[in-house]
C-alpha cells in the first residue's frame, strides 16, 4: 500500500548489500520517498487491475516490513513470473518459500496460468533452491538476458507447469484471497 512508503524504504535501505547483487532495482537505490510513492501506487494500480500482484511480507503486527513478493505477468497471457526478495535480517527462515508456495497457488488456482516462471541470477543458489523446493523445471540458460551496469549478464529460468504444479507442495498450501473491494475470492 502507498501508506507503507516509510517501512519499504527503511527494509531497502537496510538490506542493499544483500538485495544488490541480484535485484536490478536496487541497483537505482536509493530513490527518493515521492518516487518510492509513486512506485506503491503504480504498484497498487496493476494490483487493482488484475495485471501485476505485488505484495509485502510482514512480521504479524504489520509494524515491520520483512520482504516482498509478486507475480507479474510474463510475456504470454497465461503464465507469471513469480519474483521475492527479503530483508537480510529475514533470511533463512523459510519466508521467501512460504511466499512462493502461496503465490505458486494463486497464480494457478486463481488466474488459471499454464505456467509459472522464476529467473534467478545463476549465482544466486539461496533463490534457486526455492524454485526447486516448488517443484520447477530447470534450469534452463537464458543467456544475456538481464541489463545491468555493465552490460548484459546470464539468467536461469525456473518453471512450474500445471502438470508438475499437481504434484508441487504449492498445491496444498491453505491461503485466503481477497479481489479488490477486500471480498474473499472462491475458497482456495
Amino acid at each position: 500500500m502507498p501508506s507503507d512508503v516509510a517501512l519499504l524504504t527503511r527494509a531497502i535501505e537496510e538490506s542493499m548489500a544483500h538485495l544488490s547483487p541480484w535485484m536490478e532495482w536496487a541497483r537505482h537505490e536509493p530513490i527518493s520517498d515521492a518516487q518510492r510513492l509513486e512506485w506503491l501506487r503504480t504498484c497498487r494500480g496493476h494490483f487493482d487491475l488484475g495485471s501485476d500482484y505485488t505484495y509485502g511480507i510482514f512480521d504479524k503486527d504489520e509494524h515491520v516490513l520483512l520482504g516482498s513478493a509478486g507475480l507479474k505477468l510474463s510475456t504470454s497471457v497465461d503464465e507469471r513470473e513469480l519474483g521475492y526478495w527479503l530483508h537480510v535480517d529475514h533470511t533463512g527462515k523459510g519466508l521467501a518459500l512460504e511466499a512462493a508456495l502461496a503465490l505458486t497457488r494463486v497464480a494457478f488456482d486463481l488466474e488459471s496460468v499454464a505456467c509459472v516462471d522464476i529467473r534467478v541470477d545463476p549465482a544466486n543458489q539461496r533463490s534457486a533452491r526455492v524454485a526447486q523446493k516448488l517443484g520447477c523445471e530447470g534450469p534452463l540458460l537464458d543467456p544475456l538476458s538481464q541489463s545491468t551496469p555493465e552490460g548484459k549478464r546470464d539468467m536461469h529460468v525456473y518453471t512450474l507447469t500445471r502438470v508438475r504444479y499437481a504434484a508441487s507442495p504449492a498445491r496444498t498450501v491453505a491461503i485466503e484471497a481477497y479481489d479488490v473491494l477486500d471480498r474473499p475470492l472462491r475458497a482456495v
